[in-house]
């Protein structure tokens, strides 16, 4: 991906930079999600994703209580990122993250398919199987991106409190998302990347 400062004016113009996330802007971790998904050698527009994936919201960020997206916003986001990456962010956005986790265990098995659900909704969510890596590798960046950066931090351990889940999705993302796994988790959650 381009260098990820090139959107910094974009980001403020949607008003990220004043979005409160936990102990940071929203626009700080966006970035730092971007910067991880660079790490995770993920394609330019996971990257790209990664870095606008906070714009319209999340479960965990606004929980259920987003309704619509407006439609103005999305045109504006879609103008900058083009429309491949707005659908990402999209669905990032209004996915549900208990059909995330059932998806990943459809897509264990041989010839599974992803079963995501719009969290507002209830309606699926229709994902072939790379758009679904896609979405799931920008998750396991946002998990990583919300490691304490500094002891005594206010953060909640997010890849410590779901280790067993996240540990495996890196596994099955391959050995530039096990290395990168290694490197947030400074170790204490170590994947031997031997066995990838």
């Amino acid at each position: 991906m381009r260098d990820a400062e090139q959107y910094r004016s974009d980001l403020v113009r949607l008003g990220l930079h004043k979005v409160a996330h936990q102990d940071e802007t929203l626009l700080d971790h966006m970035f730092r999600a971007c910067g991880i998904l660079q790490d995770m050698k993920a394609a330019d527009h996971v990257c790209l994703a990664g870095l606008f994936h906070g714009v319209y919201g999340t479960e965990g960020l606004h929980n259920d209580n987003v309704e619509s997206v407006p439609e103005e916003k999305r045109t504006e986001v879609r103008a900058i990122v083009g429309p491949r990456v707005e659908q990402m962010i999209y669905n990032f956005s209004v996915m549900n993250y208990a059909s995330l986790g059932k998806s990943f265990r459809h897509m264990m098995r041989q010839n599974g398919k992803p079963e995501m659900k719009d969290r507002r909704t209830g309606e699926d969510i229709p994902l072939d199987r790379e758009a679904f890596e896609d979405l799931l590798r920008m998750k396991l960046g946002d998990v990583l991106a919300h490691m304490p950066q500094q002891v005594g931090h206010s953060h909640l351990n997010l890849p410590a409190e779901y280790a067993g889940f996240w540990q495996i999705a890196a596994e099955y993302l391959g050995l530039d998302a096990v290395n990168t796994w290694n490197k947030y988790t400074k170790g204490q959650l170590w994947i031997d990347p031997e066995q990838n």
